[in-house]
């Protein structure tokens, strides 16, 4: 099965507002986070990407309210970036509804923070953003501070190294193209796609569906992330993936909600117990049992947990890490007693993998064993002769099971990690 390509709307914050500007100059208020996020997942994008234009310069990120907006309305993947200077500052991204963070000033600073992060909440959450400024006709420099500053590392070389220090997730911005309109720079993608081993995003200049299309046809562009033309309606959604859908390239397909997407609704004095051991994104939960009318509470008290109809263990991390979490506050054998008790439970991302037996992320780490099996990197099993962007991240299309068939469940998309 193929691999679903994204399309993801780019929205430059700053304070309360979305701001563009032409090559990170002559910033203009566009608009408000929360309805432009509206609009967008309405089209059918795929993820949004939250940048605050001005964190690093300032040393602070004020995402925080927009992310605990956005996520209570909006219900697709979420990256957010500017300003994380430590794990800390990532966690609180995470924790206000962020899917993944993107980071650029304080990794060219402080490369090791990539690893530091990547160990702690996987490689899957860490999208280091690379802003490329053109040196000469074929070379280009790693800026920072929003485009700002150079750092004096050639894009060529951070690249190299920062696919060695376990990001899971590159995204490539042309500062001499975005906010342009123009097209995007195909001298920088060409030069970058043979050392290329992490999925890419691209950014910056893309105006129409054929430049959108026309990169997603490469196996090695897995999204493309765009501002500018979107903002002033250069083009749509719907016009770049019928493009992508005319063209044969793999999308998620979006559909209105029916009356049988909300069959769970009729549930509503159930209450779900969300496992708290300082791995999940539990934001992003809550507002989604929210919206299908579930009552929630988050919590690592066993007692508080025996009162909850159904318990979730969620988590964005890695699996080792979660592991030495769930043990130290003693959820590691609550959570094996309660599913030998026949209570329900669901593992959602690093949170289904810790019910198996055993990973082999960094190493072989023991889980709870509660499925048999071992969870192992999807490259070791695929062709070395094809170029797979892994760890994938996005919208695929599974085909349900006989047994997911009769219980409700049908062909539909999902977000992978």
């Amino acid at each position: 099965m193929p691999l679903s390509k994204r399309i993801i709307a780019r929205l430059d914050v700053k304070g309360n507002k979305i701001i563009k500007g032409v090559r990170y100059e002559g910033l203009r208020v566009i608009g408000d986070p929360l309805d432009m996020a509206r609009k967008y997942a309405k089209a059918g994008i795929d993820e949004l990407l939250y940048i605050d234009a001005v964190a690093s310069l300032y040393g602070r990120n004020s995402l925080i309210e927009v992310l605990k907006s956005t996520s209570s309305e909006v219900f697709i993947p979420i990256t957010a970036g500017g300003g994380i200077r430590n794990l800390e500052d990532a966690k609180l991204l995470l924790f206000n509804g962020a899917d993944k963070i993107a980071i650029n000033t304080a990794a060219l600073e402080c490369p090791q923070l990539i690893s530091e992060l990547s160990n702690t909440l996987g490689s899957q959450c860490v999208v280091v953003s690379i802003q490329a400024r053109a040196s000469s006709s074929s070379s280009w420099d790693a800026m920072k501070e929003s485009g700002r500053e150079k750092s004096g590392i050639d894009v060529m070389k951070w690249i190299e190294k920062v696919q060695l220090l376990g990001a899971g997730e590159l995204l490539l911005t042309s500062v001499d193209q975005d906010g342009t309109c123009i097209k995007p720079d195909e001298k920088l993608i060409q030069k970058v796609l043979p050392i290329l081993k992490l999925p890419l995003i691209v950014s910056g200049g893309f105006s129409d569906p054929n430049q959108v299309n026309q990169a997603l046809t490469n196996s090695r562009i897995s999204a493309v992330a765009i501002g500018a033309a979107l903002h002033y309606q250069k083009t749509n959604v719907s016009n770049i993936k019928s493009m992508l859908s005319l063209n044969n390239v793999t999308i998620r397909q979006t559909k209105e909600p029916t009356i049988e997407d909300n069959r769970y609704l009729n549930k509503r004095n159930k209450v779900i117990g969300i496992i708290d051991y300082g791995m999940g994104n539990h934001q992003s939960l809550m507002n989604a049992l929210h919206a299908l009318g579930y009552s929630s509470i988050v919590s690592h008290v066993a007692e508080e947990l025996n009162n909850c109809d159904l318990i979730a263990l969620p988590g964005v991390g890695a699996f080792a890490k979660g592991m030495d979490n769930l043990k130290r506050i003693g959820l590691d054998q609550y959570i094996i007693n309660a599913c030998n008790e026949g209570r329900p439970l669901i593992g959602i991302c690093l949170g289904m993998q810790l019910l198996f037996e055993s990973s082999e992320e960094y190493g072989i780490n023991k889980g709870l064993g509660l499925l048999k099996g071992c969870v192992s990197k999807m490259q070791e099993h695929f062709s070395s002769k094809a170029f797979y962007p892994l760890p994938h991240m996005g919208w695929n299309l599974i085909e349900s099971t006989e047994l997911a068939k009769k219980s409700g469940l049908s062909e539909n998309s999902f977000y992978q990690y």
